[in-house]
């Protein structure tokens, strides 16, 4: 390796942050969209060009030839176009998957609005409050970003509060039902990782309870993968535990409201066979981590189990975790601090998986 490749590789990281910051101008210009609609390498112009006519007689917000260009150079800089020496761009694989995985440009978009503000204001955070960390949910960076900005309404509510209020809530939704990449579904990756769920389900069927619960989970993605997989589950077995009051049916399933952030709030679903945390835990910070767990523990019977799905706490989901960090006050966690929460709720881990990349899977029961 060259002396000097360690420098390189250090300026191309470092440097990354104002080049990020053209991602939502990518995005709101469709420059993924047009670079493969236009199946040809093209000059600046020829995009700009091809937008005009996307957009025909709507030319409210016509971005300038030097925008697109330094747009355009931005996300080659990044990887997600290519580009030649003279300034020609092209759609390469990263482009084209943007543009056929349209969540993913939408986790673009939310990972270079939030986090990246977030992110810019750890330090300052830090020096506030005089190094005292981790931060609680609702004095994360992010907050603190709100407050130097003079926006203190903002700066007192919780970071999907804030993306609401600034219009890009939708925009998150879009981006949780297919996140960056399609994997496998749920219920392949339970057996890839030989975790066994047909005994689990046929106990709850003898109990006469429901099957399963999926706290937090958004449109029922998951829920509906395994309703797939298991044919004689029902609509009522597979229930969806949301308090987003933009969802109001999710057809094929049963849509329930638990709000668990709520002090005095009980789980309402008691002895279920299975309840499902997926990305839910990585968004709280330790304590709000705990305090949902003991309240899962004191619903469930001898026989439930209790299924979080996260990824690994490794080198390959660094950024990920501190992303949770300046967000939400949360974290990726290692088999050690699964292991401590679950005792302070009074669950211990019965199973576990922790995959190089992807969601891993932790089962608790109680003791």
């Amino acid at each position: 390796m060259s002396a000097q490749m360690p420098g390189v590789q250090l300026a191309r990281t470092v440097t990354s942050a104002a080049a990020l910051g053209f991602v939502p101008v990518a995005i709101k210009f469709g420059l993924f969209d047009l670079l493969v609609e236009i199946e040809k390498p093209a000059h600046r112009k020829e995009v700009l060009m091809a937008y005009e006519k996307s957009v025909g007689s709507d030319r409210k917000s016509m971005p300038c030839l030097q925008l697109i260009d330094d747009a355009l150079y931005a996300m080659a800089g990044l990887g997600f176009v290519d580009m030649t020496v003279d300034c020609v761009y092209s759609a390469n694989d990263i482009t084209r998957h943007l543009v056929h995985t349209p969540s993913a440009q939408h986790g673009a978009l939310h990972f270079t609005t939030e986090a990246l503000l977030a992110g810019a204001f750890l330090m300052r955070r830090l020096e506030s409050g005089g190094y005292r960390y981790p931060f609680e949910e609702l004095h994360t960076p992010l907050q603190f970003a709100y407050h130097e900005m003079g926006n203190d309404e903002l700066a007192q509510q919780h970071t999907y509060d804030i993306m609401a209020a600034e219009g890009r809530i939708d925009s998150f939704n879009r981006f949780m039902v297919g996140k960056f990449m399609k994997t496998a579904t749920a219920p392949e990756r339970l057996a890839r990782f030989e975790y066994h769920l047909d005994p689990v389900l046929q106990d709850a069927k003898s109990r006469r309870v429901i099957a399963m619960v999926d706290i937090g989970g958004g449109r029922g993605e998951m829920m509906l993968e395994f309703k797939q997989a298991f044919p004689d589950l029902s609509d009522k077995d597979l229930v969806v535990q949301e308090f987003n009051h933009e969802i109001r049916e999710i057809p094929g399933l049963t849509l329930s409201t638990w709000n668990y952030k709520e002090n005095d709030s009980e789980q309402p679903i008691q002895g279920a066979g299975v309840y499902h945390l997926a990305h839910i835990l990585h968004n709280l910070p330790d304590l709000d981590a705990a305090r949902l767990l003991q309240k899962l523990s004191q619903a469930m019977h001898p026989q439930s189990r209790l299924l979080i799905h996260e990824f690994t706490k490794n080198a390959n989901n660094a950024k990920m975790h501190a992303s949770m960090i300046a967000l939400f006050g949360g974290r990726e966690r290692s088999a050690s601090e699964w292991r401590q929460l679950a005792a302070l709720a009074g669950l211990r881990v019965t199973f576990e998986a922790y995959p190089e990349g992807g969601e891993g899977l932790v089962e608790m029961r109680k003791l």
